[in-house]
C-alpha cells in the first residue's frame, strides 16, 4: 500500500514524459508530437514551391503542371519524400505503426491552416484503397490522416470515393504510366454529399499527382465546386 502511494506522488511531481512515435526516445510534449530530433530528420517545403501543385520546384510551374491539366485548384505538401517523412509514411504505411497517424496529421494541420481559408473549405474527403488492399493492410493511411486533420480543423469528413480495381502501386511505375495507370480506376460514391461543396482532398504522397488528378475531376464533375489537396509528401520538379 505504502509502495502504491509512494509510486503515485512520484507520478504527481514527476510525471513521464511522452515517448516520441517515431523513434521511443522520451521528450517534453510539443505541439507536433515528435520529438526535435525527428522533426529535424523532415525535410519541410517552404519556399521555392510550384504555386499549383505545391511540388519544389525553382520555376513558378513545375514540369508536369506545365504539361498535364490539373483538375484540383491547388495542392500543397508538407515536405519532401525524402529521410525522415519518407521512413515515418513508410513505418505508418507497412509497419502497422498507426500512432504515427496523429503527429503526422499534426503537420497537415499546420499546413493546411496556412496555406488554405479553412472557413472556406465545407468538407475532407480522402484517396481510398481497394477493398483487398484494404483486408491486406488492415486500415487506410489517407482515412486515419483525413480523420485526424478533420478533428483538429473542425470540419465534416466524408467517404466520397471509391476504388473500382486494384491498380498497381504507383511508387512502383515509371512516370508516365503513373499518370495513365489510374483513369477510370475512381468512382463517386455518393454524389448527393458532393454537389456544391469545397472540398480538401487527403493523400499521402503527392508524386507526378495522377491520383489525386483523377479523384479531384471526378469529384468536379460530380458537382463539386473546388478540390484542395494536401498531402505530406511529394517530390522535387524533373526541371531545376
Amino acid at each position: 500500500m505504502l509502495s502504491k502511494v509512494y509510486n503515485f506522488i512520484l507520478e504527481l511531481l514527476y510525471p513521464a514524459w511522452p515517448s516520441c512515435p517515431a523513434c521511443g526516445r522520451e521528450f517534453s510534449s510539443s505541439e507536433i508530437g515528435f520529438c526535435s530530433e525527428c522533426i529535424d530528420e523532415i525535410e519541410f517545403i517552404g519556399d521555392d514551391y510550384c504555386i499549383k501543385c505545391g511540388k519544389l520546384t525553382e520555376n513558378k510551374l513545375c514540369l508536369d503542371c506545365r504539361e498535364q491539366e490539373r483538375f484540383f485548384s491547388q495542392a500543397r505538401a508538407v515536405g519532401l519524400y525524402d529521410a525522415g517523412l519518407k521512413e515515418y509514411i513508410k513505418q505508418l504505411k507497412y509497419e502497422q505503426r498507426q500512432q504515427l497517424a496523429r503527429p503526422l496529421a499534426g503537420l497537415l494541420t499546420r499546413y493546411a491552416e496556412y496555406y488554405y481559408q479553412i472557413n472556406r473549405l465545407d468538407l475532407i474527403t480522402y484517396i481510398p484503397i481497394h477493398k483487398e488492399r484494404l483486408e491486406e493492410r488492415g486500415f487506410n493511411q489517407a482515412y486515419l490522416l483525413a480523420k485526424q486533420l478533420a478533428s483538429e480543423l473542425r470540419l465534416p469528413i466524408k467517404s466520397l470515393l471509391a476504388r473500382i480495381v486494384d491498380t498497381a502501386r504507383q511508387s512502383e511505375l515509371a512516370r508516365q504510366e503513373r499518370l495513365q495507370n489510374l483513369a477510370g480506376k475512381f468512382k463517386i460514391e455518393n454524389q448527393q454529399l458532393v454537389k456544391g461543396q469545397r472540398i480538401l482532398l487527403v493523400d499521402d504522397i503527392f508524386t507526378t499527382g495522377a491520383t489525386v488528378n483523377e479523384a479531384s475531376k471526378l469529384l468536379l464533375e460530380a458537382g463539386a465546386k473546388d478540390v484542395k489537396v494536401i498531402t505530406l509528401a511529394t517530390g522535387m520538379d524533373l526541371v531545376r
